[in-house]
């Protein structure tokens, strides 16, 4: 029915179903989303008419005080599910509103603030990207590629996130050392295997959501990991806010203020603890470190590669502060790291079973494979075979189907 109706109809079919899965998950928060999304279309309309600074400055100020009562509670009720990526979704589109007016339907602008696959943790995608100028049409081969991406997505986070990347760093010394890099990788397959299911939602629909990850614990430079890890916030901070800031125009003290503050914002959008504050400020000072001191592209062969460790080791270690409350158990984290323990074997194996899962399913043929970009007989035999041995694991594994990704506690 979805593809037989016109434009229009699309759009509001949409909006009522994000609606009703929205009211589904987190009931009655969808007051406070449908307010800000409410709010969102009314000032672009009415930057349709007259390209006025006030239409942007007052609703970003309405949902930048929201963002803190709500954070902190002040009004007694907690921040809604999804509510900062609607922020920064909300943000975006009132800026290039505001830069370049487009004509868009309110219901189509609904549609593009709601639209449940992304809403939750994104990806953050942007108007001009999303909404489509004409009927959305039923392609066969995009609807396949959609349950591909749903199949992969499922083994990506409930075998490979929930079952082998699940520790509860409980352990010491060495074991604890290896739990820090299970947890780094279970956290990459929790949220990217959200994001793949939220791609694969989107082609069942017509919609080619942005890829949000692309290999990132490959990276051999920190600068780099931002170019590779939740693709689509750092294009929103480099675009909205280190740019607009001077960005690489700057001197360089008003250069390392630029990215410190763009850090902080980052840190402070995953929580306004002091453990993600020092998250933000530790990445912003080790990118400045990185790039006015240390400069990679200086280094030789075996420094690279040495490097290249350091970088994901600081990554992993830094991911410790998002199970943290207070930074007062920052050092007994630390402390568990000295303390003897035999090496237990099963940590070995849940290590070693995620790094062959990670460089396998990242792979340029995998992901070839996934896009549908794999036409020879032999890769739609390794294909099928593929998504038969995921389906096939997760039901040997009985792995529970819940949708308790961590990244929706941000």
């Amino acid at each position: 029915m979805y593809y037989t109706l016109g434009l229009r109809h699309q759009s509001i079919i949409l909006t009522a179903l994000s609606l009703f899965v929205y009211w589904h998950i987190a009931e009655w928060s969808i007051i406070v989303i449908g307010s800000i999304a409410l709010l969102t279309l009314v000032f672009c309309r009415l930057l349709t008419m007259k390209q006025k600074k006030l239409y942007v400055i007052l609703p970003i100020l309405c949902i930048a005080i929201s963002f803190v009562l709500l954070r902190e509670r002040i009004v007694g009720l907690g921040l809604p599910l999804g509510f900062s990526v609607l922020s920064f979704t909300s943000v975006s589109l009132l800026v290039d509103q505001y830069h370049c007016p487009q004509k868009y339907k309110p219901i189509d602008i609904l549609s593009y603030l709601l639209f449940f696959p992304k809403i939750f943790a994104g990806p953050i995608e942007r108007a001009s990207h999303f909404i489509m100028p004409s009927l959305v049409k039923f392609n066969g081969m995009g609807f396949y590629i959609g349950l591909k991406y749903l199949i992969f997505a499922a083994f990506v986070k409930f075998v490979l996130g929930d079952w082998f990347g699940k520790t509860d760093m409980s352990a010491y010394g060495i074991n604890q050392v290896i739990n820090i890099f299970v947890f780094a990788l279970g956290f990459f397959f929790d949220f990217w295997g959200y994001t793949l299911m939220a791609i694969g939602v989107g082609k069942l629909f017509g919609y080619n959501l942005s890829e949000s990850f692309n290999r990132p614990y490959e990276s051999r430079t920190l600068r780099e990991f931002w170019h590779r890890w939740n693709i689509t916030l750092g294009t929103w901070l480099r675009d909205y806010i280190y740019i607009p800031l001077g960005g690489n125009r700057n001197s360089t003290l008003k250069w390392i203020a630029v990215v410190m503050l763009v850090f902080l914002l980052s840190g402070l959008w995953h929580g306004s603890t002091l453990p993600f504050i020092l998250w933000g400020l530790c990445h912003g000072g080790l990118l400045c470190v990185e790039s006015k001191i240390i400069k990679p592209d200086r280094l030789n062969r075996f420094g690279t590669t040495a490097y290249r460790i350091v970088v994901m080791a600081l990554v992993a270690l830094l991911w410790q502060l998002f199970l943290i409350d207070s930074a007062g158990d920052i050092i007994p984290q630390i402390h568990s790291l000295f303390i003897y323990e035999p090496l237990a074997p099963t940590i070995i194996c849940k290590l070693g079973i995620c790094l062959i899962g990670m460089f396998l399913l990242t792979s340029d043929k995998a992901i070839g494979i996934l896009n549908g970009q794999q036409s020879e007989t032999k890769a739609i035999v390794v294909e099928v075979s593929a998504l038969s041995l995921m389906l096939v694991s997760l039901l040997l594994l009985n792995c529970p189907m819940s949708f308790n990704f961590f990244y929706f506690r941000f």
